[in-house]
């Protein structure tokens, strides 16, 4: 207990006797995400962390919390700290982190989240993943290996000085444009959903190039599936290097030059990828011959045109990894684009906040890891239930998620907090996808809702002089 002494009055205060502590309110947390756990992340870091206001425990659930919720200032994460919510990440202090605020400028956060490292907001990425897969054990592999799906994806920034040093300006056939864009290459747990990996960089660096720093991280012995865009030699040559296998999409051109001859739907044979004069390759990497299968399937949707869909991988036994089963494996890859939109939509990534390329990386990596939050959530529930977790609806689940952790205070009893999450529980397993009898194609277009105002084209700067100009004229009347 702790007796403040005011001008007016005498006011006790005392934190509650029985609080919740992060791991009942996330249980996620207490083996993933633990403050033991963010301290070791922290000890190798040139920056010091100091039991401040903003501690790394409540720095690192602000970033989650910013993603999570609708407004994602840093205002709203310290109206958030200020209401009490956050009180029980903070074991150093006597006083609640709500009771020692004495200000509501952003100023202190906005300095704490400068302080937190990169590194460890990626080690927390892995760490979340990593505790998701486990819960699936064997259940969450195909034929004894993980499969990772891999792919790329841009994200639009605003022009501010730094970030355009960085990424440099977008430009199309019109000119140069307003936004900033950055690419990036995300590899996700085919089973889970989990983002296992990122990397990013701006236009001028290929997705073939971001993508070889994600297979570094991944785990060896893993299956990598992607698009023809990842179907190149260098791509190949990392994934080796790194112990992983191939299954990847190819052109007809760069099959056709393996092959060496026309290829019959339902062909199986035996190729060895050697770089050619015009590949790109790693010249730290082995440059030995690839040694793999090349598939290719002609796929008669009804209704539509055939489809030649033409496969490399290094899996080389026949009989344990047939042609049929890979094709289906293929497949699957379009969770990884569903993935990527439940990243950009879902949680309103599309367009990053940050002023600098610190900052935007930090925000990038805290975004991820509120979907893997989520993701494990939605794990949790499906095995309970036991259902795949790709069956239940990401939306929904972020709903029921967001809406039950931001009602969670303080001063609530650990009994209601089980009973609240075990309700949780229970809802997610009821939110599953539609089973839809038939095949459906969409284009890809959308209607543009009408506006009142044209469409800003070149800098805003130079639009309000020009408004300037026009309204200082004088009155032709």
């Amino acid at each position: 207990m702790l007796i403040l002494v005011r001008e007016d009055s005498i006011v006790i205060v005392t934190q509650p006797k029985i609080i919740p502590s992060i791991q009942q309110v996330l249980p996620v947390f207490k083996e993933a995400l633990s403050a033991a756990v963010i301290e070791d992340l922290l000890a190798g870091s040139p920056a010091r962390f100091y039991q401040r206001l903003f501690t790394p425990l409540i720095v690192l659930w602000c970033l989650v919390f910013q993603r999570l919720n609708a407004d994602h200032s840093c205002d709203a994460a310290v109206s958030y700290v200020g209401s009490g919510a956050v009180d029980h990440l903070d074991d150093h202090h006597l006083l609640p982190p709500s009771l020692r605020m004495v200000s509501q400028s952003t100023a202190a956060f906005c300095k704490a989240r400068q302080r937190f490292p990169l590194r460890a907001l990626q080690a927390a990425l892995q760490r979340v993943a990593q505790y998701t897969q486990q819960q699936f054990a064997a259940k969450a592999r195909w034929l004894g290996h993980q499969v990772t799906v891999l792919d790329g994806t841009t994200f639009l920034m605003r022009p501010e000085p730094k970030l355009l040093e960085h990424y440099g300006q977008h430009r199309n056939n019109l000119g140069k444009t307003y936004w900033v864009v950055m690419r990036a290459v995300a590899a996700f747990c085919l089973h889970t959903g989990a983002a296992l990996a990122a990397n990013e960089g701006s236009l001028h660096d290929s997705e073939q190039a971001l993508v070889k720093e994600v297979l570094a991280e991944l785990d060896p012995d893993s299956i990598a599936v992607a698009d023809q865009n990842f179907g190149v030699f260098s791509v190949v040559q990392a994934a080796r290097h790194f112990g992983l296998w191939s299954l990847f999409r190819l052109k007809f051109d760069r099959t056709h030059a393996l092959a060496k001859r026309s290829l019959a739907s339902g062909a199986d044979i035996a190729v060895s990828w050697h770089r050619s004069i015009k590949s790109q390759y790693d010249p730290t990497m082995s440059t030995a011959p690839i040694e793999g299968r090349l598939l290719y399937q002609r796929v008669q949707p009804k209704g539509f045109r055939p489809i030649d869909i033409y496969l490399f991988t290094t899996l080389l036994d026949q009989s344990r990894y047939s042609a049929q089963s890979l094709f289906e494996l293929y497949a699957r890859r379009g969770h990884v684009e569903l993935n990527l939109r439940y990243v950009k939509d879902t949680l309103n990534m599309g367009l990053l906040a940050g002023k600098s390329v610190d900052v935007i990386r930090k925000e990038l990596w805290a975004g991820l890891l509120a979907y893997n939050l989520i993701r494990a959530y939605m794990s949790q529930a499906a095995l309970r239930a036991g259902l795949t977790p790709l069956t239940l609806s990401f939306t929904k689940c972020w709903r029921r998620i967001r809406d039950t952790l931001s009602g969670f205070r303080a001063t609530d009893q650990p009994a209601h907090i089980v009973a609240t999450l075990l309700h949780l529980a229970n809802q997610l397993t009821k939110c599953k996808l539609p089973e839809r009898q038939r095949y459906r194609i969409e284009p890809r277009a959308v209607r543009h809702l009408p506006v009142v105002y044209p469409t800003l084209r070149g800098s805003r700067a130079e639009a309000r002089r020009k408004l300037l100009r026009q309204l200082l004229e004088p009155c032709k009347c």
